[in-house]
């Protein structure tokens, strides 16, 4: 039997919100670390799971970052950033990245390429993007990079979040 939930959107804002993160949670995402530099040359870095490509020619991508993240004023000044692809191995890191009042960065080895800003090495993909365009949706704001260097790796399996929890999927090597 089904467990199927359907529910019309304005009966309350708690109880959207709710049925909404549940809805959306249904969707597989991958896993990633928003990286940045402060003009100080402090590191900046977040996790984030949305993440998508926006188009190949110009090559760009997206991240959203919720308004209330500590972050975003640095991503609103540095004008670039990269998005380190995650992948199962790298769960503590994901979780050292949402902590709050501490460096997020300790422990953490870093490369720096065209733009400066920290590249996480050993992850399944890296992407050093020019921030392109901006703009506010919502709760979040919406920051469209020009990808202007990647690495991969995809000889890994991903870190993926599916319904508020980290998973591993098993990908068969061909």
């Amino acid at each position: 039997m089904s467990k199927a939930v359907t529910i019309e959107l304005g009966e309350g804002a708690e109880h959207d919100a709710r049925a909404l993160r549940d809805a959306f949670g249904c969707f597989t995402t991958g896993v990633t670390v928003v990286t940045t530099v402060c003009a100080d040359g402090r590191k900046v870095g977040l996790t984030a799971n949305s993440f998508t490509s926006v188009s190949l020619d110009p090559p760009l991508a997206l991240i959203c970052v919720d308004l209330k993240s500590s972050s975003l004023p640095w991503l609103d000044a540095a004008g670039r950033f990269a998005v380190n692809v995650l992948h199962a191995e790298h769960q503590a890191l994901a979780r050292q990245f949402v902590q709050k009042d501490t460096d997020r960065f300790a422990g953490v080895e870093t490369e720096t390429w065209r733009t400066g800003v920290p590249i996480l090495p050993n992850c399944m993909a890296n992407f050093e993007c020019e921030t392109h365009h901006v703009f506010d949706a919502g709760d979040h704001r919406v920051y469209v990079g020009r990808v202007v260097k990647l690495r991969y790796d995809p000889d890994h399996e991903p870190l993926v979040y599916l319904q508020g929890r980290f998973r591993r999927v098993h990908v068969d090597a061909e």
